[in-house]
């Protein structure tokens, strides 16, 4: 009878085991949060190349199933929200890596449902964001939004479904760009050396990086900035057909000054960037091409002192000028676009 009951014990035992075992595996496998992220776009605006900043009025969305002994069904609103964090509710706390400053949050709730928690919040904010400008007005830019967790590595919370609503951004997006393709998002382990302990691998974190790619609208640059230096250029080739050293000179050295006022009035709009843009590469042109016409303004003098009628050097920059600028040109327009 004893043995029986010895067995029943033993048994009992094993079988408690390995309910406690399965249980705590269940346990590890639910110890780490996955996040379900929305982001709906209301606006994204003062896109600033000076800068390279912009700024976003979007709905944050996040999602994740309900830890236990959790406080009960309900929906808490912004102050809310204090009250039930102090009677058990837990927030993870997720941060804007890229944001200029404070995030501006105008409300947020949290819904508590049967097995989910959803946080909502609205926020305005300013993201700072690489930009290349070397192709400008005709250049192509990504909008990046990064977040990832404050506090908790990818063993406690990682970004699972992402979310960029609406689709076609192009009615919410400055009116100096329109949406180029569909909106890409990538999550990636992010880790930072600072935060490791001696003899401990890094910390990593789960980054979700939401990138948004737009073309500039460069209809406003060529009718207000390229067409006008491009008649300028164009009318500095009248010289060589104007009789007279000194009517030459004159209109060459007007034309000039005209270029300077116009890189004046432009430098105002562009960064001051370590590379020049192809709207600077063709002021830079201009100068270089006056300058040309100039000085060979001078040699045709010095060569024909009398001035009568037209040199053969003259007669030869009537057509060198126009298919230099038409070289030139192609070459600038092959090295931004087809290279």
């Amino acid at each position: 009878m004893n043995i029986f009951k010895l067995l029943f014990l033993l048994l009992t035992t094993v079988v408690i085991n390995f309910s406690l075992l399965a249980h705590d595996i269940d346990l590890t496998k639910n110890d780490v949060t996955e996040i379900d992220v929305s982001l709906h776009i209301n606006k994204l605006y003062q896109v600033e190349t000076k800068n390279q900043t912009f700024k976003l009025d979007a709905y944050l969305v996040m999602r994740w199933i309900k830890p236990k002994n959790q406080i009960t069904e309900g929906l808490y609103e912004n102050n809310q929200i204090q009250h039930a964090i102090n009677d058990g509710l837990w927030l993870p706390a997720i941060e804007f890596i890229n944001v200029l400053g404070h995030r501006e949050v105008s409300n947020r709730h949290v819904v508590i449902d049967k097995d989910r928690v959803t946080y909502n919040e609205r926020f305005t904010s300013t993201f700072t964001t690489k930009m290349d400008f070397k192709k400008f007005p005709f250049d192509s830019q990504s909008f990046i939004i990064e977040m990832e967790p404050f506090s908790y590595g990818v063993d406690k919370i990682i970004f699972n479904k992402v979310k960029v609503t609406p689709e076609d951004i192009v009615d919410v997006i400055d009116s100096q760009w329109y949406f180029k393709k569909p909106y890409v998002t990538n999550i990636t382990p992010h880790s930072y050396s600072h935060l490791s302990r001696d003899g401990e691998p890094n910390i990593e974190y789960s980054r979700l990086i939401i990138k948004i790619n737009a073309d500039r609208i460069s209809s406003f640059y060529i009718w207000q900035f390229i067409l006008p230096l491009a008649l300028i250029i164009i009318s500095s080739w009248a010289v060589f057909w104007i009789p007279g050293f000194g009517e030459r000179l004159s209109t060459s050295f007007t034309l000039m000054l005209t270029v300077v006022a116009y890189n004046f009035y432009t430098s105002n709009l562009l960064p001051r960037l370590p590379y020049t843009t192809l709207i600077e590469r063709m002021v830079i042109y201009s100068y270089l091409s006056i300058f040309a016409a100039i000085i060979l303004i001078v040699i045709n003098r010095l060569r024909s002192p009398d001035n009568s009628g037209s040199t053969e050097l003259i007669r030869t920059c009537r057509w060198l000028f126009p298919l230099g600028f038409a070289c030139i040109m192609s070459l600038l327009i092959f090295r931004n676009f087809m290279l």
